[in-house]
Protein backbone atom coordinates (compact mmCIF):
# COMPACT_ATOMS: atom_id res chain seq x y z
CA UNK A 1 0.00 0.00 0.00
CA UNK A 2 3.04 2.21 0.17
CA UNK A 3 4.27 4.89 1.83
CA UNK A 4 1.77 6.31 5.17
CA UNK A 5 3.61 9.20 6.90
CA UNK A 6 0.11 10.16 8.67
CA UNK A 7 -1.61 7.17 9.97
CA UNK A 8 -1.48 6.64 13.71
CA UNK A 9 1.69 4.45 14.08
CA UNK A 10 -0.40 2.01 15.98
CA UNK A 11 -3.68 1.47 13.80
CA UNK A 12 -1.91 1.78 10.35
CA UNK A 13 -3.32 -0.80 7.35
CA UNK A 14 -0.56 -3.60 7.71
CA UNK A 15 0.23 -3.58 3.99
CA UNK A 16 1.33 -0.03 4.41
CA UNK A 17 5.53 0.90 4.86
CA UNK A 18 6.81 3.01 7.30
CA UNK A 19 9.75 3.85 5.21
CA UNK A 20 9.71 2.28 1.72
CA UNK A 21 12.94 2.96 -0.89
CA UNK A 22 13.31 1.82 -4.49
CA UNK A 23 10.24 -0.27 -4.27
CA UNK A 24 7.54 -0.03 -6.45
CA UNK A 25 3.90 -0.82 -5.51
CA UNK A 26 2.15 -1.90 -8.84
CA UNK A 27 -1.15 -3.24 -9.95
CA UNK A 28 -0.32 -6.50 -8.48
CA UNK A 29 3.02 -6.90 -7.21
CA UNK A 30 5.65 -4.71 -5.69
CA UNK A 31 8.62 -4.90 -7.70
CA UNK A 32 12.64 -3.77 -6.90
CA UNK A 33 13.11 -0.40 -9.46
CA UNK A 34 15.21 -0.84 -12.90
CA UNK A 35 18.85 0.52 -12.79
CA UNK A 36 19.71 3.58 -15.10
CA UNK A 37 22.40 3.64 -17.44
CA UNK A 38 24.79 6.49 -19.36
CA UNK A 39 22.74 8.29 -22.36
CA UNK A 40 24.89 11.19 -23.16
CA UNK A 41 27.83 12.93 -22.06
CA UNK A 42 27.73 16.54 -23.24
CA UNK A 43 31.62 17.02 -22.49
CA UNK A 44 30.92 19.56 -19.44
CA UNK A 45 30.88 18.57 -15.68
CA UNK A 46 28.05 21.87 -15.57
CA UNK A 47 25.13 20.87 -14.06
CA UNK A 48 22.20 20.09 -16.51
CA UNK A 49 19.63 21.92 -14.61
CA UNK A 50 16.72 21.61 -17.06
CA UNK A 51 15.71 18.73 -19.97
CA UNK A 52 13.01 18.14 -21.93
CA UNK A 53 11.74 16.35 -25.28
CA UNK A 54 10.41 18.30 -28.43
CA UNK A 55 7.90 15.39 -30.46
CA UNK A 56 8.29 16.43 -34.04
CA UNK A 57 5.66 15.94 -36.73
CA UNK A 58 7.56 12.92 -38.40
CA UNK A 59 6.96 11.13 -35.11
CA UNK A 60 10.80 11.86 -33.92
CA UNK A 61 11.71 12.82 -30.82
CA UNK A 62 14.84 14.54 -29.54
CA UNK A 63 15.82 15.23 -26.02
CA UNK A 64 16.82 19.34 -25.02
CA UNK A 65 19.08 19.99 -22.00
CA UNK A 66 20.93 22.66 -20.90
CA UNK A 67 23.38 24.45 -18.22
CA UNK A 68 23.82 27.45 -17.04
CA UNK A 69 25.89 28.21 -20.33
CA UNK A 70 25.01 25.92 -23.26
CA UNK A 71 21.60 24.04 -24.80
CA UNK A 72 22.19 20.97 -26.57
CA UNK A 73 20.09 18.96 -28.82
CA UNK A 74 20.14 15.43 -28.41
CA UNK A 75 18.89 12.43 -30.46
CA UNK A 76 17.34 8.76 -29.83
CA UNK A 77 21.00 7.51 -30.38
CA UNK A 78 22.43 9.60 -27.91
CA UNK A 79 24.50 12.25 -30.17
CA UNK A 80 24.75 15.49 -28.91
CA UNK A 81 24.34 18.64 -30.50
CA UNK A 82 25.60 22.26 -29.18
CA UNK A 83 22.30 24.58 -29.80
CA UNK A 84 22.61 27.35 -27.95
CA UNK A 85 22.33 30.51 -30.19
CA UNK A 86 22.27 33.67 -28.51
CA UNK A 87 24.14 34.12 -24.94
CA UNK A 88 22.50 31.90 -22.44
CA UNK A 89 23.58 32.72 -18.76
CA UNK A 90 21.03 30.33 -17.21
CA UNK A 91 19.87 26.91 -17.43
CA UNK A 92 16.58 27.31 -15.94
CA UNK A 93 14.11 27.10 -18.49
CA UNK A 94 10.51 26.83 -18.92
CA UNK A 95 9.46 25.28 -21.68
CA UNK A 96 6.07 24.63 -24.08
CA UNK A 97 5.92 23.13 -27.91
CA UNK A 98 4.05 24.94 -30.26
CA UNK A 99 3.79 24.00 -34.30
CA UNK A 100 6.64 21.42 -34.04
CA UNK A 101 8.81 24.00 -32.26
CA UNK A 102 9.80 23.46 -28.86
CA UNK A 103 9.46 27.45 -26.85
CA UNK A 104 11.97 28.16 -24.43
CA UNK A 105 12.40 31.19 -22.00
CA UNK A 106 14.00 31.71 -18.48
CA UNK A 107 13.29 35.75 -17.78
CA UNK A 108 16.76 36.46 -18.03
CA UNK A 109 18.00 35.66 -21.77
CA UNK A 110 16.09 35.90 -25.10
CA UNK A 111 13.32 34.01 -25.15
CA UNK A 112 13.68 31.24 -28.37
CA UNK A 113 12.43 28.13 -29.71
CA UNK A 114 13.98 24.82 -31.74
CA UNK A 115 12.10 23.22 -34.57
CA UNK A 116 14.52 20.13 -33.77
CA UNK A 117 16.80 19.77 -36.99
CA UNK A 118 17.94 23.47 -37.18
CA UNK A 119 22.06 24.05 -35.78
CA UNK A 120 21.07 26.84 -33.42
CA UNK A 121 18.14 27.97 -31.31
CA UNK A 122 16.46 31.04 -32.54
CA UNK A 123 15.37 34.21 -31.18
CA UNK A 124 11.56 35.18 -30.83
CA UNK A 125 10.68 37.46 -32.91
CA UNK A 126 7.48 39.25 -31.06
CA UNK A 127 7.63 42.91 -30.34
CA UNK A 128 5.59 44.73 -26.77
CA UNK A 129 7.41 42.56 -24.37
CA UNK A 130 11.37 42.54 -23.77
CA UNK A 131 12.67 38.95 -24.95
CA UNK A 132 14.92 38.66 -21.59
CA UNK A 133 11.61 39.62 -19.39
CA UNK A 134 9.35 36.27 -20.72
CA UNK A 135 9.78 33.80 -17.95
CA UNK A 136 6.89 31.61 -18.57
CA UNK A 137 5.22 29.94 -21.43
CA UNK A 138 2.30 28.16 -22.42
CA UNK A 139 -0.49 27.54 -26.00
CA UNK A 140 -3.91 27.52 -25.58
CA UNK A 141 -6.43 27.51 -28.20
CA UNK A 142 -4.14 27.92 -30.63
CA UNK A 143 -2.15 30.91 -29.39
CA UNK A 144 0.96 31.29 -27.63
CA UNK A 145 0.83 32.92 -23.65
CA UNK A 146 3.63 34.37 -21.99
CA UNK A 147 4.44 35.19 -18.49
CA UNK A 148 6.41 39.09 -17.41
CA UNK A 149 8.86 37.77 -14.80
CA UNK A 150 7.40 39.33 -11.71
CA UNK A 151 4.51 40.84 -12.90
CA UNK A 152 1.24 40.03 -12.72
CA UNK A 153 1.05 40.44 -16.26
CA UNK A 154 0.73 37.57 -19.28
CA UNK A 155 1.10 38.43 -22.83
CA UNK A 156 -1.10 36.77 -25.95
CA UNK A 157 0.11 36.63 -29.54
CA UNK A 158 -2.00 35.93 -32.77
CA UNK A 159 -3.91 33.00 -33.87
CA UNK A 160 -1.68 30.76 -34.86
CA UNK A 161 1.49 33.01 -34.56
CA UNK A 162 4.60 31.46 -34.17
CA UNK A 163 6.70 34.25 -33.49
CA UNK A 164 9.45 32.77 -35.64
CA UNK A 165 9.20 35.91 -38.18
CA UNK A 166 8.75 39.10 -38.61
CA UNK A 167 7.30 41.24 -35.95
CA UNK A 168 4.45 40.22 -34.50
CA UNK A 169 3.31 42.36 -31.86
CA UNK A 170 2.45 41.00 -28.06
CA UNK A 171 -0.72 42.27 -26.46
CA UNK A 172 -0.91 42.26 -22.03
CA UNK A 173 -3.50 41.22 -19.77
CA UNK A 174 -2.91 41.70 -16.33
CA UNK A 175 -4.06 39.98 -13.53
CA UNK A 176 -3.78 41.87 -10.81
CA UNK A 177 -7.03 43.25 -10.83
CA UNK A 178 -8.31 39.81 -10.56
CA UNK A 179 -5.66 38.28 -8.16
CA UNK A 180 -7.31 39.50 -4.56
CA UNK A 181 -3.61 38.28 -2.66
CA UNK A 182 -0.75 40.13 -4.69
CA UNK A 183 2.09 38.19 -5.28
CA UNK A 184 3.22 37.45 -8.90
CA UNK A 185 2.26 35.05 -11.67
CA UNK A 186 4.00 32.19 -11.80
CA UNK A 187 2.29 29.89 -13.91
CA UNK A 188 -0.43 29.69 -16.81
CA UNK A 189 -1.54 26.44 -18.80
CA UNK A 190 -5.06 24.59 -20.04
CA UNK A 191 -7.39 22.60 -17.86
CA UNK A 192 -10.57 20.79 -19.38
CA UNK A 193 -13.18 20.57 -17.04
CA UNK A 194 -15.08 17.52 -17.89
CA UNK A 195 -16.96 17.95 -13.98
CA UNK A 196 -20.10 20.16 -15.30
CA UNK A 197 -22.70 18.71 -18.23
CA UNK A 198 -20.67 19.84 -21.28
CA UNK A 199 -16.42 19.61 -21.24
CA UNK A 200 -14.56 22.92 -21.27
CA UNK A 201 -11.14 23.73 -21.61
CA UNK A 202 -10.26 26.64 -19.51
CA UNK A 203 -7.30 28.81 -19.24
CA UNK A 204 -5.43 29.15 -15.81
CA UNK A 205 -2.99 31.22 -14.33
CA UNK A 206 -1.24 30.33 -10.37
CA UNK A 207 0.30 33.08 -8.70
CA UNK A 208 3.11 33.25 -6.19
CA UNK A 209 1.06 33.13 -3.60
CA UNK A 210 -1.46 30.24 -4.28
CA UNK A 211 -4.49 31.94 -5.78
CA UNK A 212 -5.73 30.42 -9.02
CA UNK A 213 -8.00 31.77 -11.04
CA UNK A 214 -10.02 30.30 -14.59
CA UNK A 215 -10.95 31.94 -17.32
CA UNK A 216 -13.16 30.60 -20.47
CA UNK A 217 -13.59 31.95 -23.50
CA UNK A 218 -11.71 32.32 -26.95
CA UNK A 219 -9.17 34.39 -26.06
CA UNK A 220 -7.93 37.40 -22.81
CA UNK A 221 -8.86 40.19 -25.44
CA UNK A 222 -12.44 38.90 -26.32
CA UNK A 223 -14.68 40.40 -24.48
CA UNK A 224 -18.08 38.74 -26.16
CA UNK A 225 -16.85 35.02 -24.65
CA UNK A 226 -13.33 35.77 -22.12
CA UNK A 227 -14.41 35.82 -18.54
CA UNK A 228 -13.75 34.54 -15.12
CA UNK A 229 -15.22 31.39 -14.24
CA UNK A 230 -13.72 30.07 -10.85
CA UNK A 231 -11.02 31.30 -8.27
CA UNK A 232 -9.09 28.99 -5.54
CA UNK A 233 -6.74 29.57 -2.65
CA UNK A 234 -4.17 26.68 -1.83
CA UNK A 235 -0.61 26.52 -0.77
CA UNK A 236 2.45 28.36 -2.11
CA UNK A 237 3.22 26.56 -5.03
CA UNK A 238 7.08 25.68 -4.75
CA UNK A 239 8.58 26.43 -8.50
CA UNK A 240 7.70 27.17 -11.86
CA UNK A 241 8.00 24.23 -13.14
CA UNK A 242 6.04 22.69 -9.87
CA UNK A 243 2.83 21.88 -12.80
CA UNK A 244 2.90 18.49 -13.64
CA UNK A 245 0.49 17.32 -16.47
CA UNK A 246 -0.87 13.65 -15.51
CA UNK A 247 -3.02 12.65 -18.34
CA UNK A 248 -5.58 15.81 -18.50
CA UNK A 249 -5.25 16.90 -14.89
CA UNK A 250 -2.67 19.07 -13.58
CA UNK A 251 -0.91 18.51 -10.26
CA UNK A 252 0.49 21.54 -8.32
CA UNK A 253 3.01 20.96 -5.92
CA UNK A 254 2.73 23.35 -3.07
CA UNK A 255 4.38 23.84 0.32
CA UNK A 256 1.44 21.88 1.92
CA UNK A 257 0.98 19.05 -0.52
CA UNK A 258 -0.18 18.20 -4.25
CA UNK A 259 -3.40 19.90 -5.57
CA UNK A 260 -4.85 18.43 -8.80
CA UNK A 261 -6.47 20.75 -9.94
CA UNK A 262 -9.47 18.17 -11.14
CA UNK A 263 -9.86 18.25 -6.95
CA UNK A 264 -10.75 22.10 -6.88
CA UNK A 265 -13.60 21.78 -9.03
CA UNK A 266 -15.14 18.37 -7.10
CA UNK A 267 -14.14 19.37 -3.34
CA UNK A 268 -12.69 22.40 -1.61
CA UNK A 269 -9.37 23.07 -1.35
CA UNK A 270 -8.45 21.25 1.80
CA UNK A 271 -9.98 17.86 0.63
CA UNK A 272 -8.33 18.06 -2.91
CA UNK A 273 -4.94 18.45 -0.88
CA UNK A 274 -5.57 14.56 0.27
CA UNK A 275 -6.35 13.03 -2.91
CA UNK A 276 -3.41 11.91 -4.31
CA UNK A 277 -0.56 12.77 -1.85
CA UNK A 278 -2.48 12.43 1.63
CA UNK A 279 -0.23 10.23 2.85
CA UNK A 280 3.38 11.83 1.77
CA UNK A 281 2.24 15.49 2.84
CA UNK A 282 4.29 15.76 5.24
CA UNK A 283 7.52 15.08 3.52
CA UNK A 284 6.68 17.34 1.30
CA UNK A 285 5.73 20.10 3.59
CA UNK A 286 9.22 19.49 5.83
CA UNK A 287 11.54 19.46 2.65
CA UNK A 288 9.89 23.00 1.69
CA UNK A 289 10.52 24.46 4.92
CA UNK A 290 14.08 23.86 4.15
CA UNK A 291 13.91 24.74 0.23
CA UNK A 292 11.04 26.85 -0.46
CA UNK A 293 10.29 27.91 -3.95
CA UNK A 294 12.61 26.44 -6.17
CA UNK A 295 13.58 25.00 -10.21
CA UNK A 296 14.33 21.96 -8.92
CA UNK A 297 10.96 20.91 -7.93
CA UNK A 298 9.24 19.28 -10.70
CA UNK A 299 7.59 16.00 -12.27
CA UNK A 300 6.19 14.13 -14.85
CA UNK A 301 4.00 11.34 -15.58
CA UNK A 302 5.34 8.10 -17.54
CA UNK A 303 2.19 6.19 -18.99
CA UNK A 304 3.95 3.38 -20.09
CA UNK A 305 5.28 2.77 -16.31
CA UNK A 306 1.87 3.97 -14.48
CA UNK A 307 3.88 6.40 -12.04
CA UNK A 308 4.44 9.49 -11.97
CA UNK A 309 7.94 11.18 -10.72
CA UNK A 310 7.92 14.43 -8.34
CA UNK A 311 11.19 15.47 -7.56
CA UNK A 312 12.19 16.21 -4.31
CA UNK A 313 15.01 18.18 -3.60
CA UNK A 314 18.09 17.55 -1.11
CA UNK A 315 20.45 20.26 -1.77
CA UNK A 316 21.43 23.00 -4.69
CA UNK A 317 22.35 19.83 -6.72
CA UNK A 318 21.14 16.60 -4.94
CA UNK A 319 17.33 15.10 -5.44
CA UNK A 320 15.72 11.91 -4.27
CA UNK A 321 12.21 10.95 -6.19
CA UNK A 322 8.76 10.57 -4.88
CA UNK A 323 6.78 8.22 -6.88
CA UNK A 324 2.92 7.88 -7.26
CA UNK A 325 1.88 4.41 -8.26
CA UNK A 326 -0.96 5.00 -10.43
CA UNK A 327 -2.77 1.32 -10.15
CA UNK A 328 -2.16 1.27 -6.43
CA UNK A 329 -2.78 4.64 -5.50
CA UNK A 330 0.66 4.33 -3.35
CA UNK A 331 3.61 6.25 -3.05
CA UNK A 332 7.26 5.23 -2.63
CA UNK A 333 10.64 6.94 -2.49
CA UNK A 334 13.27 6.09 -5.25
CA UNK A 335 17.13 6.96 -4.69
CA UNK A 336 19.20 6.70 -7.76
CA UNK A 337 23.33 5.61 -6.54
CA UNK A 338 24.46 9.31 -6.83
CA UNK A 339 22.01 11.98 -5.97
CA UNK A 340 23.39 14.67 -8.19
CA UNK A 341 22.08 12.30 -10.78
CA UNK A 342 18.97 13.29 -11.13
CA UNK A 343 18.90 16.99 -10.79
CA UNK A 344 16.69 17.53 -13.49
CA UNK A 345 14.24 15.03 -15.61
CA UNK A 346 11.30 14.46 -18.20
CA UNK A 347 9.77 11.53 -20.07
CA UNK A 348 12.00 11.40 -23.13
CA UNK A 349 11.60 8.10 -26.06
CA UNK A 350 9.12 6.50 -23.73
CA UNK A 351 11.27 6.59 -20.49
CA UNK A 352 12.46 8.51 -17.80
CA UNK A 353 15.39 10.52 -18.71
CA UNK A 354 18.11 12.47 -15.44
CA UNK A 355 20.24 14.93 -16.18
CA UNK A 356 22.95 15.32 -13.79
CA UNK A 357 24.87 17.73 -11.71
CA UNK A 358 27.67 16.27 -13.50
CA UNK A 359 26.82 17.11 -17.14
CA UNK A 360 25.51 13.37 -18.18
CA UNK A 361 22.17 12.58 -19.38
CA UNK A 362 21.11 9.32 -17.93
CA UNK A 363 18.35 6.59 -19.41
CA UNK A 364 16.19 5.40 -16.30
CA UNK A 365 14.41 2.39 -15.77
CA UNK A 366 16.67 0.78 -18.12
CA UNK A 367 19.09 -2.90 -17.17
CA UNK A 368 19.36 -4.17 -13.55
CA UNK A 369 22.23 -1.76 -12.44
CA UNK A 370 22.49 1.95 -11.47
CA UNK A 371 24.84 3.87 -12.59
CA UNK A 372 25.86 1.85 -15.40
CA UNK A 373 29.10 3.08 -18.09
CA UNK A 374 31.05 0.88 -20.17
CA UNK A 375 33.20 0.55 -17.59
CA UNK A 376 31.14 0.65 -13.89
CA UNK A 377 27.54 -0.37 -12.62
CA UNK A 378 26.18 -0.14 -9.23
CA UNK A 379 24.14 -2.41 -7.64
CA UNK A 380 20.18 -1.29 -6.71
CA UNK A 381 19.76 -0.95 -3.11
CA UNK A 382 16.54 -1.23 -1.85
CA UNK A 383 15.04 -1.11 1.60
CA UNK A 384 11.01 -1.53 3.19
CA UNK A 385 10.23 -1.14 7.17
CA UNK A 386 6.55 -2.12 6.91
CA UNK A 387 3.36 -1.24 9.50
CA UNK A 388 3.15 -2.05 13.26
CA UNK A 389 0.88 -5.12 13.14
CA UNK A 390 -0.73 -6.39 16.54
CA UNK A 391 -1.35 -9.59 14.79
CA UNK A 392 -5.12 -10.19 15.45
CA UNK A 393 -5.03 -9.14 19.37
CA UNK A 394 -3.62 -5.75 20.79
CA UNK A 395 -3.46 -7.32 24.26
CA UNK A 396 -1.42 -10.16 24.56
CA UNK A 397 1.74 -10.72 24.01
CA UNK A 398 3.94 -12.67 21.29
CA UNK A 399 7.51 -14.75 21.15
CA UNK A 400 8.34 -13.82 17.25
CA UNK A 401 9.97 -17.00 15.66
CA UNK A 402 10.78 -16.49 12.45
CA UNK A 403 9.99 -14.63 9.03
CA UNK A 404 9.49 -16.22 5.33
CA UNK A 405 9.87 -13.37 3.12
CA UNK A 406 7.53 -14.57 -0.59
CA UNK A 407 9.69 -13.61 -3.38
CA UNK A 408 10.80 -14.38 -6.98
CA UNK A 409 14.10 -13.37 -7.61
CA UNK A 410 17.43 -15.21 -8.45
CA UNK A 411 18.08 -17.75 -5.66
CA UNK A 412 21.72 -16.89 -3.88
CA UNK A 413 20.91 -13.23 -3.15
CA UNK A 414 22.08 -12.08 -0.21
CA UNK A 415 19.70 -9.86 2.27
CA UNK A 416 18.99 -7.92 5.50
CA UNK A 417 15.02 -9.07 7.41
CA UNK A 418 14.37 -9.02 10.53
CA UNK A 419 11.48 -7.57 12.84
CA UNK A 420 10.96 -4.18 14.86
CA UNK A 421 8.65 -4.61 18.07
CA UNK A 422 6.35 -2.30 20.21
CA UNK A 423 7.72 0.72 17.82
CA UNK A 424 11.71 0.30 18.65
CA UNK A 425 14.35 -0.52 16.15
CA UNK A 426 15.71 -3.73 16.83
CA UNK A 427 18.93 -5.37 14.79
CA UNK A 428 18.07 -7.18 11.51
CA UNK A 429 19.62 -10.64 10.47
CA UNK A 430 22.52 -9.44 8.15
CA UNK A 431 23.50 -10.93 5.17
CA UNK A 432 20.93 -13.68 5.34
CA UNK A 433 21.51 -16.16 1.20
CA UNK A 434 19.09 -17.91 0.09
CA UNK A 435 19.94 -21.33 -1.36
CA UNK A 436 21.75 -21.35 -4.36
CA UNK A 437 19.37 -22.04 -7.45
CA UNK A 438 20.23 -24.74 -10.58
CA UNK A 439 18.31 -24.26 -13.82
CA UNK A 440 19.37 -24.64 -17.34
CA UNK A 441 18.41 -21.58 -19.03
CA UNK A 442 15.54 -21.73 -21.72
CA UNK A 443 17.01 -22.82 -25.78
CA UNK A 444 19.73 -24.68 -23.83
CA UNK A 445 20.14 -28.35 -25.44
CA UNK A 446 18.03 -31.23 -23.52
CA UNK A 447 19.82 -33.21 -21.04
CA UNK A 448 23.06 -30.99 -21.13
CA UNK A 449 23.73 -29.36 -17.30
CA UNK A 450 24.52 -26.12 -16.99
CA UNK A 451 28.75 -25.04 -17.90
CA UNK A 452 29.03 -28.25 -20.03
CA UNK A 453 30.96 -28.11 -23.23
CA UNK A 454 29.33 -29.53 -26.00
CA UNK A 455 31.65 -31.55 -28.19
CA UNK A 456 32.83 -30.47 -31.75
CA UNK A 457 33.08 -33.69 -33.47
CA UNK A 458 29.36 -35.50 -34.61
CA UNK A 459 29.08 -38.93 -32.97
CA UNK A 460 30.97 -38.10 -29.79
CA UNK A 461 28.86 -38.66 -26.64
CA UNK A 462 28.16 -36.42 -24.09
CA UNK A 463 29.83 -36.73 -20.95
CA UNK A 464 27.07 -38.28 -18.59
CA UNK A 465 25.52 -36.42 -16.42
CA UNK A 466 22.15 -35.27 -14.56
CA UNK A 467 20.92 -32.12 -15.53
CA UNK A 468 17.56 -29.93 -14.36
CA UNK A 469 14.52 -29.62 -16.60
CA UNK A 470 14.71 -26.35 -18.59
CA UNK A 471 13.90 -23.44 -16.10
CA UNK A 472 13.74 -19.63 -15.67
CA UNK A 473 17.33 -17.76 -13.70
CA UNK A 474 14.34 -16.53 -11.53
CA UNK A 475 12.00 -18.45 -9.65
CA UNK A 476 10.11 -18.01 -6.42
CA UNK A 477 11.85 -18.14 -3.23
CA UNK A 478 10.11 -18.49 0.17
CA UNK A 479 12.80 -19.81 2.87
CA UNK A 480 12.05 -19.53 6.38
CA UNK A 481 14.68 -17.60 8.81
CA UNK A 482 14.80 -17.72 12.43
CA UNK A 483 14.42 -14.06 14.24
CA UNK A 484 14.39 -12.96 17.68
CA UNK A 485 11.80 -10.82 19.31
CA UNK A 486 9.38 -10.01 22.17
CA UNK A 487 6.27 -7.71 22.11
CA UNK A 488 2.61 -6.94 21.28
CA UNK A 489 3.41 -5.95 17.89
CA UNK A 490 6.18 -5.66 15.19
CA UNK A 491 6.87 -4.62 12.27
CA UNK A 492 8.86 -6.22 9.49
CA UNK A 493 11.86 -4.86 7.73
CA UNK A 494 13.66 -6.13 5.02
CA UNK A 495 16.51 -4.75 2.64
CA UNK A 496 19.52 -5.13 0.52
CA UNK A 497 21.17 -4.71 -2.89
CA UNK A 498 20.69 -6.07 -6.62
CA UNK A 499 22.56 -6.58 -9.19
CA UNK A 500 21.78 -8.64 -12.59
CA UNK A 501 18.74 -10.05 -11.45
CA UNK A 502 15.01 -8.37 -10.51
CA UNK A 503 12.85 -8.92 -7.51
CA UNK A 504 9.57 -8.94 -6.92
CA UNK A 505 7.98 -9.02 -3.51
CA UNK A 506 4.65 -10.89 -2.96
CA UNK A 507 4.36 -11.13 0.74
CA UNK A 508 5.49 -12.40 4.23
CA UNK A 509 4.70 -14.86 6.73
CA UNK A 510 5.60 -14.32 10.10
CA UNK A 511 5.65 -16.92 12.53
CA UNK A 512 4.97 -16.94 16.93
CA UNK A 513 3.73 -18.18 20.10
CA UNK A 514 0.70 -16.09 21.47
CA UNK A 515 1.07 -15.41 25.23
CA UNK A 516 -1.43 -14.25 27.71
CA UNK A 517 -2.65 -10.51 27.78
CA UNK A 518 -0.20 -7.59 29.80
Amino acid sequence: MGLDLVSPIDNMDPAAALELVNIFPGANVSTVRLGYQQFANTGSTAPIKFVDAINLANATTKLVASNDTTIYGIDTTGVVSNITGSTVTSGEWQSTTYNNRIYLCNGVDNARYWNGSAATTSDLTFTGLALTSIIGVHAHKERLYFIENASSRIWYGGLQVTGTGGTPALTSFDLSYVMTKGGYVVAIGSYSNNTSMSVQDLFWACSSEGEIVFYSGSYAGDPTSWGLVARYYIGKPLGRRAFVRVNNDVWVITEQGIVPLSGLFQADPESALDIVSKNINPLISETASQIAFDHQWHGFFWPQGRRVYITLPQTGTRCTFLVYSIDRKAWTQFQLFNSEHCLSSCLFNRLPFYGSATGIVWQGETGQADATTTTDAQAITYAARLAFNFYGSRANYKAFKDIRPIVKVKRGISFNVGLDTDFKRQATVTAISSPAGVFTPWGSPWGVAPGTTLPIAPFTPVPAVTPPPWSAEVEYVFDRFAVKGQGHCAAIRFSGSLKNTTMQILGFEVRYDMGGQV
